[in-house]
């Protein structure tokens, strides 16, 4: 049975695995868009190069992060990613935009470097604040937000719903040269919030759907 978007346009791009951890999202990714990840490959935001092995026969492999294993050790929010324009087949940054001040800036040098499509997950930070007040937050910071004693490792600097996170993927997409092929949410549901008037004020695809996984592809 074919799987549909929220538009009910088929889609392309499935798979059967599921994923909780990065190895296994790594597997889940590999499995998913296989068709595109047959040539030359950049992986920015690489981790461990898990994605690596997962890869089919015969395509070439480039992970990009802030240090070891990686292939090309860049700091995004203070480098450039050294690559010439159309340098790769396919672009993968999967839940690394988000943590950048300079994310309109790298998201263009994204759609610069790939020859044919571009792959963008990011999360839905709204739903993720949603679930987590749902579950009980009480005496605990919010993951990646909220405002702790001491400066946190890592954070995000984006604060979105899905509806904005699509609208810039596609708006900010078409600039560079690349229309949207197919995106849609891996996760959705939240619990109700209803109002006086009995109403669930927070029904909407902003609050419901979670990480977006999109496929750019060039014009």
């Amino acid at each position: 049975m074919q799987r549909l978007d929220p538009e009910g346009t088929r889609v392309k791009y499935q798979t059967r695995l599921t994923y909780t951890d990065r190895p296994t999202k790594a597997a889940w990714i590999a499995d998913k868009y296989r068709a595109i990840l047959s040539g030359h490959v950049l992986d920015v935001g690489c981790d461990q190069k898990h994605l690596a092995k997962h890869l089919p026969a015969g395509a070439r492999y480039l992970g990009v992060d802030m240090g070891p294993p990686a292939d090309v050790v860049v700091n995004l929010d203070r480098q450039e990613l050294p690559f010439e324009a159309r340098s790769f087949d396919t672009v993968l940054c999967a839940d690394v935009l988000e943590h950048l001040d300079r994310l309109h800036d790298v998201f263009d040098r994204l759609c610069s470097i790939a020859r044919g499509h571009v792959i963008i997950a990011l999360p839905n930070p709204l739903r993720n604040m949603l679930l987590a007040l749902h579950e009980g937050t009480k005496g605990v910071a919010l993951k990646y937000y909220g405002l702790p004693l001491e400066p946190p490792p890592d954070r995000h600097r984006w604060f979105f719903g899905y509806e904005e996170a699509e609208r810039f993927l596609r708006e900010r997409g078409r600039r560079n040269g690349f229309a949207v092929e197919q995106v849609e949410p891996e996760e959705r549901g939240v619990p109700a919030l209803t109002n006086a008037k009995g109403v669930n004020v927070i029904d909407s695809p902003n609050a419901t759907f979670g990480t977006i996984w999109c496929v750019l592809k060039r014009d």
